[in-house]
């Protein structure tokens, strides 16, 4: 508890920077219809501003882990700040969609600096109880993406144009980069030669391949879901920017809910086979989402729980499963995961555009399920002692 204590301000720096994460991250799929009818542009080239949006974060999570040995943790942090507060100042300017891509694109760059330093903070500072701790920090992403779909339909409904949603935010992100400015960091030791793992090592190994696989569906399904509901929502199911945007943000709580508890779930569960049923029971509730009428619609926002355990119960197996080289293995399958993601949420702009909305966010059913034939795959391959759905130790 002293240690804790000690670090009290660093811990609530974590916890204020995923809040700002989730928050900012997840008001893009309540201004996407908007965007749209500002600009008449089609589904694809919204999914390329996705795709584009992605590059961003991939990018800076691949170099800041670099940046940070380099030039220290706290820089990298305030670059990523100063990111994400230029581009939303920006975007009551924008005049153009190329110029609302390039700040989007700038919003996520500025999130990598936040994702490589804010876990890289929390693996330092939190030294004991370090699941529960991490699984904590992250349930302040869940808050974040909580509040801030329902805060972009509320500036909606009041005809507020929708750059409003980022330029408003700034109150937050400010407050929180002085914060900041006036906290100190600690310093990082150089990490041993033996905890790296070298690159022709990653890319020849087929279970490193497989769980890029499921991580990224597990991505997928996430972020494809905070991208895409509300614009189903609305096109298809004839809702409003208020009522589509409540549903996401009920996403977001159920999500919240569950990264509460999702630890504990997958300790009593196991690992491998609470990803493998909650998987299935997504699948359940998004087919029962489309099938049934506007009455059913909060079944989308329970997937939120079943949802929220799959990123950290998949780090969780790829630290159980690699006791040296951790860190690279962890950085590798995080960066190429996103790169699915991303290719994945263009594809369903495309299908929006070719087979119509509908089809496009049914799609992410059928990638949901990747997860499934991937994660049955990998349990032959994991040796690390649970139990798992095929081989049972």
């Amino acid at each position: 508890m002293q240690h804790y204590k000690n670090n009290s301000y660093l811990i609530l720096l974590t916890f204020l920077c995923m809040i700002i994460f989730g928050f900012i991250e997840n008001i893009k799929g309540t201004v996407i219809p908007p965007i749209r009818e500002q600009f008449n542009v089609t589904y694809g080239s919204i999914g390329i501003m996705l795709l584009v949006s992605s590059l961003g974060y991939l990018g800076t999570t691949l170099v800041g882990g670099f940046a940070g040995d380099k030039f220290g943790q706290k820089k990298v942090l305030i670059f990523g700040f100063l990111l994400t507060i230029l581009a939303c100042i920006s975007f009551i300017f924008t005049k153009s969609f190329i110029a609302v891509v390039i700040l989007f694109f700038l919003v996520n760059a500025g999130f990598g600096c936040f994702e490589v330093t804010v876990n890289s903070l929390g693996a330092q500072i939190f030294v004991r109880n370090s699941a529960v701790m991490m699984n904590l920090m992250h349930l302040f992403y869940g808050l974040g993406s909580s509040a801030g779909p329902k805060y972009a339909g509320w500036i909606l409904i009041r005809d507020i144009p929708w750059q409003y949603t980022y330029f408003y935010s700034l109150i937050l992100i400010v407050s929180v980069f002085i914060f900041l400015c006036f906290s100190s960091f600690p310093q990082r030791k150089l990490e041993d030669s033996r905890n790296k793992a070298s690159f022709k090592d990653l890319i020849s190994s087929k279970k490193i391949w497989l769980f890029v696989g499921v991580l990224g569906f597990c991505e997928v399904i996430e972020l494809g879901t905070g991208n895409w509901l509300v614009n189903f929502l609305q096109q298809v199911r004839g809702m409003d920017a208020g009522n589509s945007s409540f549903y996401l943000t009920l996403f977001f709580i159920t999500f919240t809910i569950g990264r509460l508890v999702g630890g504990y779930l997958a300790e009593k569960l196991g690992y491998v086979q609470i990803i493998f049923y909650f998987t299935i029971i997504t699948i359940v509730l998004f087919i029962g989402g489309l099938i049934l009428d506007n009455k059913f619609a909060f079944l989308f926002s329970l997937m939120g729980f079943f949802v929220s355990i799959m990123f950290p119960t998949v780090m969780a197996i790829i630290m159980k499963e690699f006791t040296v080289g951790t860190s690279s293995v962890m950085g590798f399958i995080i960066t190429v995961s996103g790169s699915v993601n991303m290719v994945s949420n263009w594809v369903v702009g495309k299908t929006n555009d070719y087979l119509g909305v509908f089809t496009g966010f049914s799609s992410l059913a059928v990638y949901t399920g990747l997860i499934l034939v991937f994660l049955t795959l990998l349990d032959r391959k994991l040796t690390f002692n649970k139990p798992g759905i095929i081989r049972q130790n």
